[in-house]
């Protein structure tokens, strides 16, 4: 078969079985499997592929039928500026995560050697970047999951930055990976996803994301109960906790952040306009 008619076929099959963006997602499989950049594989259209690669092709795509995400059948996604290795064990980074990554760098703008804590570090997507962005910090990545900690691990070394980040279990900020007011930023992409609205979610983020990074324990807010007065004793005097919420839930975040004694410089939205980042900060 020629690669522009397993494209066309495989396309057809995921437009099928409901698949957004069908024709990239065909695409990015052969792709992964062949190693080719995307003016390779359409200059090599009319080629006749290997009977295996086509076989192992179509195994990809029976799956991605099957809304298994795209980014575990290739095992990565791009955040900010780097590849993250993911695995079933971590949530997909999402794009407007990576305001995170931008808040958490301007929070830390007149700060030197700054210690930073990233909670539920997953794939280690904010740890990392923010590694990477400054050099002169030492970052504590915390996550429940071994085996989240164990691909947050093969990360760290590929980008290089292994050396100034600790790994650490633990349930939210216990046990406390600083000692008292030593922190000068705590981030967070925490879980906070509503039990309720688990089954409206589309079936790659329902069905194959691990359920503990979306859904919090207790109501949508009971991750923010746990990190904030958390948080607190542990954040140097002018440091900063960087959240992420979900859509409509600013609001109340900050008073949670507020009743644990921090202060609220902004919420920022994003790219929707949707309220996405709360910055508060120990004063």
């Amino acid at each position: 078969m020629i690669v522009n008619l397993a494209f066309e076929q495989a396309a057809a099959q995921l437009r099928a079985a409901g698949v957004t963006d069908a024709a990239w997602d065909a695409e990015r499989l052969l792709r992964h499997l062949t190693g080719w950049d995307r003016a390779e594989a359409l200059l090599r259209g009319f080629e006749t592929l290997a009977p295996e690669t086509q076989a192992a092709f179509f195994e990809l795509v029976a799956e991605r039928a099957r809304r298994r995400p795209l980014q575990y059948l290739t095992g990565s996604q791009a955040f900010w500026r780097h590849e993250f290795l993911v695995t079933p064990d971590v949530l997909i980074p999402r794009p407007e995560t990576e305001q995170l990554v931008e808040a958490s760098l301007l929070a830390l703008t007149d700060t030197s050697r700054p210690v930073i804590v990233d909670v539920g570090t997953g794939s280690g997507c904010i740890a990392l970047s923010l590694a990477a962005e400054r050099p002169d910090a030492t970052v504590h990545a915390i996550d429940s999951s071994p085996a989240a900690l164990a691909v947050a691990r093969q990360n760290a070394h590929r980008l290089g930055v292994g050396e100034r980040v600790s790994f650490h279990q633990g349930d939210f900020l216990t046990p406390p990976p600083v000692a008292p007011g030593t922190a000068h930023l705590i981030v967070s992409n925490p879980p906070y996803v509503d039990p309720a609205e688990m089954l409206g979610l589309a079936p790659e983020v329902r069905d194959h994301e691990p359920r503990q990074a979306l859904v919090p324990p207790g109501d949508r807010y009971g991750a923010y109960r746990r990190i904030a007065p958390q948080a607190f004793p542990l954040l140097a005097a002018g440091g900063s906790l960087v959240l992420e919420v979900g859509r409509g839930m600013a609001e109340q975040v900050v008073a949670i952040c507020q009743a644990a004694g921090l202060r609220l410089p902004s919420v920022l939205p994003d790219l929707q306009g949707i309220p996405r980042t709360v910055v508060t900060r120990k004063s």
